[in-house]
């Protein structure tokens, strides 16, 4: 291994979370409203308390914590007016 490369991983280890902030408020939003928001939802509900994020961010922050939102089923409607 190159000792610039050495130094360089040596150096980043050291690097603070840029958005461990963001991530937290994410994690409290998501288990706030019990999964069910996803990050276009998250990223609305962060600028309205303030925090001003883009939405692509809060998506990979979102992958790299594995928050996943649970996907509403499609309920079948039928198209007759009188059915049964």
């Amino acid at each position: 291994m190159a000792r610039s490369v050495f130094y360089y991983h040596l150096k980043r280890l050291n690097v603070k979370d840029k958005y461990a902030g963001g991530k937290e408020m994410i994690k409290s939003i998501f288990h706030e409203h019990k999964g069910r928001y996803g990050y276009r939802r998250i990223t609305a509900e962060m600028r309205n308390r303030g925090f001003a994020i883009n939405h692509k961010i809060v998506q990979r922050l979102m992958k790299q914590l594995d928050l996943k939102c649970q996907i509403r089923k499609v309920r079948y409607r039928c198209s007759v007016v009188n059915y049964r």
